[in-house]
Formats: structure tokens, C-alpha cells, sequence
């Protein structure tokens, strides 16, 4: 496998992408032919989106005899070694866009650090809405910072957090985050953690995947006000560009959130020619 790996500085500190890019075209010159296919990969690629019957049918076109149990091992270790990816329940695409990989900045790194030392093994996720800016139309006045954590520890962790420092606010309605939040530097907002939540764990720090964030700024449009309407058209737009989005992951997320049918409308609506592949 061929990988080529570069970090950028993007416009807002602290945050990193981390872009590997796959050449399609070279991704097997070191593999056993045994093993993988590059004429496969080929005819792979041409698709949006492919799934285990469309190798099936390859193999057979071609005069190959394979087993499903064989397909299924390849495409496990396609997905292993980072040449395929899943983006809906058994379809698949070749990886040619961006891992995202967002940078802790110093709060993140401190809020988190302040957090695991009391509640080592309770679930918790963090981010930033600074992480949206690379992909808005206009750039916010103002950003802060989310932990979400279990229903029960949000009070205690509020306290913990704020007898330590952090400027956090207890899950503040819109009216708060625009008095309070939002004027203010480094501002922080605790609230509950929605179960099964999507998160990706990255330094030690658990983070709120692109798909979970995707989703909580479409339900929760009277928090993310900055971020909804045309902008929020611009951030999916450009995060569908840019990155691999696990649909499955999307949609299991919208729907413990009640919201799936109407994200799966607004996507189609406005999006359809870069998902309807995926998602109908």
C-alpha cells in the first residue's frame, strides 16, 4: 500500500487534518497478486458506491471462481489496510478522500484531563464548533466548546469543572448561549450524552465523530443558531466533499435522535447527486 500522509495548519489553531490519500493506481505494486487485484480496484473505483455482489460479479465475468467467505476476507482486509471504506450497511467505496482528524487545542487537552481524573470510566465526548469554521461561507464571531457526558455526572461535572477554572455553563438554552456563551472567550457547554453516540478516540481524548457532529447541529438548530440555514447547507456540502461519511453511523445516530427521516430528506433535497447512491 502506497500512503501519503500530510498534515495541514488549517485557519483556526489547534486544529489538524490528518489527510491520507490512497493512489489507486499504485496501491498494489507491493501486495501479493493473490491477495489483491488491481484491476479490480479499477473497476472499483469507477463506481460511487459498490458492494460485495459487484466483486462477485466481477470474478465472474472474468472467469473466476470465488466463494462469498473469500470476498467477504478481501474486503475485510481492503478495509483494514485503508483501501476501502464502508458508507452505508454493505457498500463500500474506494478511499481516495480525507480522514478527519480534528486537533486538540490547550482547553480541549485540560478539559479533558480534568475530567478523566474524576470519572476515569464514565462516557464523555468533546469538541469544538471552531472545527466548522474551515467549512462555513462566514466565519462566526465566536466558537465554544461541548462536553457531553452521562445524564447522571453532568451537575457533579459542572462543578468539578468550574471549581477548576473552566468558564462552563449547565446545559444553557439558546437564549443563554447568546448572552452568555458566545460573548465570551473560551466559553464551555456540559450537557447529556446521547447513548451509543458515535465517538472516535484519538490521543487519549474522545472526540465527537464528523458524523455525530453532522447530525447535532441539524437537530439542535436553536444551540448551533451560527451554524444553521444556508451555513449549515455549506458545512455539510463541504464535509461531503472532503471526507468519507459513514451513512450507517449518520443515520443510527439521527435515528436514536428521532430526526433520521427528516436528515434523510435534507440530504436527498439538497445533496442528492453526491448521496442518493448511498443513501436510497
Amino acid at each position: 500500500m502506497v500512503g501519503v500522509t500530510c498534515v495541514t495548519n488549517a485557519t483556526i489553531v489547534g486544529f489538524v487534518v490528518n489527510i491520507t490519500t490512497f493512489a489507486a493506481n499504485i496501491i498494489t505494486k507491493d501486495m501479493p497478486a493473490d491477495e489483491i487485484n488491481n484491476k479490480l480496484l479499477t473497476h472499483l473505483s469507477e463506481k460511487v458506491v459498490f458492494t460485495k455482489d459487484d466483486i462477485l460479479k466481477y470474478y465472474i465475468d472474468n472467469g473466476i471462481d470465488i466463494s462469498d467467505e473469500a470476498i467477504r476476507i478481501r474486503i475485510h482486509r481492503l478495509k483494514k489496510k485503508g483501501i476501502v471504506c464502508d458508507v452505508a450497511k454493505s457498500k463500500y467505496i474506494i478511499n481516495n478522500k480525507s480522514l478527519y482528524i480534528p486537533g486538540p487545542d490547550k482547553l480541549i487537552r485540560k478539559i479533558n484531563k480534568l475530567f478523566v481524573s474524576k470519572y476515569e470510566n464514565v462516557d464523555y465526548c468533546i469538541w469544538s464548533t471552531a472545527w466548522l469554521a474551515n467549512f462555513m461561507h462566514h466565519i462566526p464571531f465566536s466558537y465554544f466548546h461541548l462536553i457531553e457526558t452521562d445524564k447522571d455526572v453532568c451537575e457533579s461535572a459542572f462543578y468539578h469543572l468550574k471549581d477548576n477554572g473552566i468558564n462552563i455553563y449547565l446545559e444553557p438554552d439558546a437564549k443563554q448561549i447568546e448572552k452568555y456563551v458566545l460573548p465570551e472567550d473560551d466559553s464551555v457547554m456540559i450537557r447529556p450524552i446521547i447513548t451509543r453516540a458515535p465517538i472516535k478516540k484519538e490521543q487519549n481524548i474522545r472526540f465527537a465523530s464528523i458524523e455525530k457532529i453532522l447530525v447535532d447541529i441539524f437537530c439542535d438548530q436553536d444551540k448551533f443558531y451560527l451554524y444553521s440555514g444556508r451555513e449549515q447547507d455549506w458545512i455539510f456540502e463541504n464535509i461531503l466533499d472532503s471526507y468519507n461519511i459513514n451513512f450507517s453511523t449518520l443515520f443510527a445516530y439521527a435515528e436514536r435522535r428521532k430526526r433520521d427521516k427528516e436528515l434523510r430528506e435534507y440530504l436527498l433535497k439538497n445533496f442528492g447527486n453526491q448521496v442518493k447512491d448511498i443513501i436510497e
